[in-house]
This record gives structure tokens, sequence and C-alpha cells, in this order.
């Protein structure tokens, strides 16, 4: 699963850039060294016109049909293998797909010890997309919460003796055609893939507490592996 994560340089310049984002959008984000559920991350969809525009989604899904007053599960995660089935996640999956902006999550390594929390990011520590479903859902009120979820896979070898799942971190050249309207969801699920371009770094335990948020949390790294 993925249930803690990272955007540690959500410098504006730097995201429009790597993201294609347009000028004429503001991005207001600070640095997070510690995003939990529940909190409102930095995403990217497609608007009408079908460019690419930045965001602010409440991570935890709320299916459309749900009502987030009274729905009582927490979707921060939507499997791979059964994202187009599943009743929560497949309305969102055919049409309401996401990228969720990162730099890195974190797990647990089980040790003689406890478990160590390490953090997982690409070697030049550059952001990413997680792969992200998102879906708006009216309230009792009136009022609407837009909210997302991350789709997860089996890990590859990085992460395998760490955890048995991670989140789909999609290679540059593969978001376009998770943003694209017209794919096949044959198409999508040969995105859903593993990620090995990574390094661990064991950080401080800290982060288990979600009320902690700041560069101590990854500096220094205390061990690579």
């Amino acid at each position: 699963m993925c249930g803690r994560y990272t955007l540690t340089d959500p410098d504006p310049r730097l995201l429009r850039f790597r993201f294609g984002l347009t000028e004429s959008v503001a991005i207001e984000q600070d640095p997070r060294y510690n995003v939990a559920p529940t909190d409102p991350v930095l995403a990217v969809r497609l608007n009408d016109v079908g460019e690419r525009e930045p965001g602010i989604l409440r991570w935890g899904l709320v299916p459309h049909f749900a009502d987030p007053e009274t729905f009582d599960r927490l979707l921060i995660n939507a499997r791979a293998e059964t994202v187009a089935e599943a009743p929560a996640f497949r309305d969102a999956f055919e049409t309401h797909r996401c990228l969720i902006v990162a730099d890195g999550f974190y797990e647990w390594r089980a040790e003689d010890t406890g478990k160590k929390p390490v953090w997982i990011t690409r070697p030049d520590r550059e952001p990413y997309a997680f792969a992200g479903l998102w879906a708006a859902a009216k309230g009792g009120d009136g009022s609407t919460v837009h909210s997302c979820a991350i789709v997860t896979c089996s890990p590859g070898d990085v992460v395998a003796p760490i955890h048995d799942r991670m989140p789909v971190i999609l290679a540059r050249e593969a978001e376009a055609a998770w943003l694209d309207p017209e794919a096949s969801p044959e198409a999508l699920r040969a995105l859903l893939v593993p990620s090995d371009e990574l390094i661990v770094t064991e950080v401080s335990d800290a982060v288990n507490d979600v009320r902690q948020d700041g560069p101590a949390l990854i500096e220094p790294p205390l061990r690579l592996f």
C-alpha cells in the first residue's frame, strides 16, 4: 500500500515544466514531508478543453455516488488488479484519472529491533506522478468533495523486501496515456507496473507521527540501502 508520502520541492516553475502546466494557473503548495490520508494533496487533471490543470484533492476517495458526510471508508489506495471492476473505483478508472504529484513515499522495514521507516525516492529525487483516481461527491448540504486514491501494484525488486505492495509510479512517457480520456482499459492496465528506478533511505522514527512534517524527517539520512 501507500499510506504516507512526500513532496519536498513544490517549486511552481519546476512543476509547470515537469508536468506541462500552463502559466495561467497558480500552484499553491507548501513543501510536505509527511503527507497522510485525508490531507489535501496536489494532483494534475485534464480540464474541459484537454489541458493539464493542477488542483487540490482530499486523499481518501469518496465515490461520486456516495454522501461524503456518511461515507465511512478511507479509500486511499486502489489495487491495480481490480481497479477496473471494484464498485468504488471503476467509474473513476474509466473517466476520472489523475496524476498525484510526489517525490518519495514511506514504508516500514521489519528489523530485529522493530519496524524502521524508510523513504523511497528516485535517485535524482525529482518529482514524479503516482497513478491516481479522483471523484467529485456531493453532500446533503450541496457542497462537493473532490477526493483521490493512489493506484498500487505488486512491488518491484527494490520494494519487495520491504512491502508486498507499492504505489504505481508512472513512467514520464506514460503520464499522457494515463490521462488520455480515449485510452482503452487494456492500455491503461499496461501502465500499472512497478518501478525499480528507486533508492531506499532509512529515516527518522519521527515520521511515525502524522503531526510531524518538516525536513528533519529525512535529513540527514541514517542509512542507504
